[in-house]
């Protein structure tokens, strides 16, 4: 039997994130056929300007279960696609494109130092 997988992301209200901030992305992934299977994926913006790095997990026959993906944002502004890879023995299952980018923005701040007069 060959493994399969459904992917169910989780909706975010506001994509929109600061340059550099560490966020978790929650996915749900089902395994539809009778049998286990090992998985491993991995979520990334881009052209892989920021990755989530390699997830492994298992999935028994029939069940689901929720994937983190902690990944830094990048520092540079702009709106990047997200994507969503996972195999099983080194097979590409599933190549899955958000319906939501990410926005990167910076917000203006400042540092104080001493006053000397």
């Amino acid at each position: 039997m060959n493994a399969q997988i459904i992917v169910e992301p989780q909706q975010v209200e506001d994509p929109t994130f600061g340059s550099g901030e560490t966020r978790t992305a929650r996915a749900l992934m089902t395994n539809p056929t009778t049998a286990q299977f090992a998985y491993t994926a991995e979520l990334y913006l881009g052209v892989r300007v920021a990755t989530s790095g390699i997830k492994n997990f298992v999935i028994t026959a029939g069940g689901s279960i929720y994937v983190d993906f902690p990944i830094i944002m990048p520092i540079v502004d702009g709106v990047y696609d997200v994507y969503l890879d996972v195999w099983s023995e080194g097979v590409l299952l599933a190549h899955f494109k958000a319906t939501e980018d990410v926005t990167i923005v910076t917000a203006p701040a400042i540092d104080i130092g001493d006053i000397t007069w």
